[in-house]
Order: C-alpha cells, then sequence, then structure tokens
C-alpha cells in the first residue's frame, strides 16, 4: 500500500478510496465506474474492464503483448563454431626478431626539447589561463611575462 501525502500534509490511501468508491460513476464523458467498467444508462454494468482488455489485445495482434528484445535480434549460439587451434608459441629469438622488423622500432626518438624553466627561478607571474586537458579536466596554468614578444 503506497501511501501519499497531499500539500497540506494529510495522507492519502488511494487503494482504500478505489476499493471504497469502485462501483461509482467514474467523472468524464466515457461511462464508465472507478474500476473501469462500461455502465449502461441505467448504472448497471454492460462490460467489465478486463473482458475490454482481453478483446482489444485479441482484435490487435500486434500490439505490444510479445516480450522482445531492446537490442534486437540475438546471435544464434549453435552458428558458432568452436576451433581446435591454439595460440602460437614465439621463442624469445623469434620476438625479438619481430620487435626488429617493427614499425614501431624505426621511428626514431624525439629530440630532447629543453626544459621550461622552473618556479624556483625569478619569473613573474602576469596571469592565470584555463587550459583543457585531453579528459575534459580544466587546469589553470599561469602565465609569465616572458612567455610572449611584443611582436605577438
Amino acid at each position: 500500500m503506497v501511501q501519499r501525502r497531499s500539500r497540506q500534509g494529510k495522507i492519502i490511501d488511494f487503494e482504500s478510496m478505489l476499493a471504497s468508491q469502485g462501483e461509482e460513476r467514474a467523472m468524464g464523458n466515457m461511462p464508465v465506474n472507478a474500476q473501469g467498467d462500461v455502465l449502461g444508462p441505467n448504472g448497471e454494468v454492460v462490460q467489465k474492464a478486463e473482458d475490454r482488455a482481453r478483446a482489444y489485445y485479441k482484435d490487435n495482434p500486434k500490439s505490444s503483448t510479445a516480450k522482445t528484445s531492446l537490442k534486437g535480434a540475438m546471435p544464434d549460439v549453435s552458428n558458432q563454431t568452436e576451433t581446435k587451434a591454439e595460440p602460437e608459441l614465439k621463442t624469445a629469438e623469434a620476438q625479438k626478431t619481430e620487435a626488429d622488423q617493427s614499425v614501431m622500432n624505426a621511428v626514431e626518438p624525439a629530440p630532447v626539447q629543453e626544459q621550461p624553466p622552473t618556479l624556483t627561478e625569478e619569473r613573474k607571474i602576469v596571469s592565470y589561463k584555463e587550459v583543457e586537458k585531453p579528459n575534459g579536466d580544466i587546469e589553470m596554468v599561469p602565465v609569465f611575462e616572458d612567455d610572449w614578444s611584443e611582436d605577438e
């Protein structure tokens, strides 16, 4: 049983209210009671709500009664074949030969650049700027007097 509170803090139990008022005519332009049963001209039940729902789903086979996956069609497991192939074992010599032929080792290392002066040296901080890192973080980096020339 779910208890709801009104704006004034009073507890409202909709389930008990529905149970006590189930036979009363519902408000609106459709002739039904609070339980959803269709009522006749004198207030008698013409068709129960459950019967209306069953008739709808019987007449509309394309309705959403089938269980389907949101991910789409799942692959058939039987289509996958098992192979008895084992991973290729390599000796240390074969790995070394393969590493020597690698494209990565053919690239010359970049020349070592001069390290920028550290903060221990006397450099005057003029301001700070925001720098976005590749992961999206923002870092505040100091801007020094000698970081730009008058030509820029």
